[in-house]
C-alpha cells in the first residue's frame, strides 16, 4: 500500500474516531447538560419565531374556562413581539389568559423588550400584558434557568433529539407564579396612579384613597392565597440534538389553593410551544 493510500486510510479512521467519540459524548450528557446546552445555543440566536396554544382548567372535574392560540417572534435578540388569538374555551372565555394590548381585528399584539434578563411590554400604557409572561416561551426558559428544578432525560425520544423532563422545586414554582401576580398587581397600580394624576387635585384626592383601599385589600387576599397554594409545574423541552437548540418546550402548572371564602379550588395550565426560523 502506497504512502497516499495509508494517509488517507489513517484519515478516514480518526475522522470516525473523532464521530464516535463525539456520539459517546453526546450519549453521555446528563438532563442538566442538555439543558444547559440548549440555553447556551439559544443565547446565541438572534432571530426566531414561535407557534403557541395555551388553555386553562379549572375545578376537580377540569372544566375547560380558555383556549387560544398565539405566535412570537424574535428580532435583534431583544425585541419580542407577540399576537394572542382567542379560540375555543367555556363560558368565561375572556378570561385571565387573554393578554390586553394592541387590538388587529380578533388578535391582540404587545410588543416586548428584554431587559436585564426579564421581558418588559413597550408597546403601550394601555398594555398590561395579563398572562403574557406564562405564555412567553423564552421567559419560560429564563425562569428554569434559575429554578432549583430537577431534569431527567426521556425514554423514546424521537430520532436526532432529547427531550427532557424538568420539574421546578415546590417552593420555586410557587415563588415564580406568585412573583408574576404579584407584578401584575404592581401594573395595575401603576396605571391607576397614572390616570389619577391627570385628575384635579380634589377629585384626585377623594379617588387615590379609595383606589389605594381597594388595591391593598385585594394585595393582602393574593398573598394570603399565595401562601396556602399548593403548585407544581413540570415541563418538556425537546432539544435538537445535532444544534442544540430547543425545537419544543411544553408545560403543565397545577394550582391548588382556598378561595377568600374558604372553598378549594383547583386550576391546571398548559402551555405547547414549537420553535422554528432560527437566524
Amino acid at each position: 500500500m502506497g504512502l497516499l493510500h495509508r494517509f488517507i486510510l489513517a484519515s478516514f479512521c480518526l475522522m470516525a474516531a473523532v464521530l464516535m467519540s463525539s456520539c459517546r459524548l453526546q450519549e453521555a450528557r446528563t438532563g442538566e447538560q442538555w439543558f444547559n446546552h440548549a440555553w447556551s445555543g439559544l443565547a446565541g440566536v438572534d432571530a426566531l419565531t414561535f407557534q403557541g396554544k395555551a388553555a386553562l382548567w379549572r375545578g376537580e372535574q377540569g372544566v375547560l374556562e380558555q383556549n387560544l392560540s398565539y405566535s412570537g417572534r424574535l428580532d435583534d435578540h431583544h425585541r419580542l413581539t407577540m399576537r394572542t388569538v382567542i379560540a375555543e374555551g367555556g363560558a368565561g372565555s375572556k378570561g385571565s389568559l387573554l393578554a390586553s394590548g394592541t387590538h388587529l381585528g380578533g388578535k391582540y399584539e404587545t410588543k416586548l423588550v428584554a431587559q436585564g434578563r426579564r421581558w418588559h411590554i413597550v408597546s403601550d400604557e394601555e398594555s398590561l400584558g395579563k398572562g403574557l409572561a406564562r405564555l412567553n416561551p423564552l421567559e419560560q426558559l429564563e425562569h428554569i434557568r434559575n429554578a432549583r428544578k430537577s431534569i431527567k432525560l426521556e425514554s423514546g425520544a424521537a430520532r436526532g433529539t432529547k427531550v427532557l423532563r424538568i420539574e421546578l422545586d415546590a417552593a420555586d414554582a410557587q415563588a415564580l407564579i406568585g412573583s408574576e401576580l404579584e407584578e401584575e398587581m404592581k401594573q395595575v397600580r401603576q396605571k391607576w396612579e397614572s390616570k389619577l394624576a391627570k385628575l384635579q387635585n380634589a377629585e384626585r384626592a377623594k379617588l387615590a384613597s379609595q383606589s389605594e383601599q381597594i388595591w391593598s385589600a385585594g394585595n393582602k387576599q393574593l398573598a394570603e392565597m399565595l401562601n396556602q397554594a399548593e403548585i407544581q409545574a413540570v415541563y418538556h423541552l425537546t432539544v435538537n440534538s445535532k444544534t442544540g437548540l430547543p425545537m419544543r418546550l411544553t408545560s403543565e402548572s397545577r394550582i391548588a389553593y382556598l378561595s377568600p371564602q374558604g372553598v378549594p379550588q383547583q386550576e391546571m395550565l398548559r402551555t405547547d410551544n414549537r420553535f422554528a426560523d432560527y437566524k
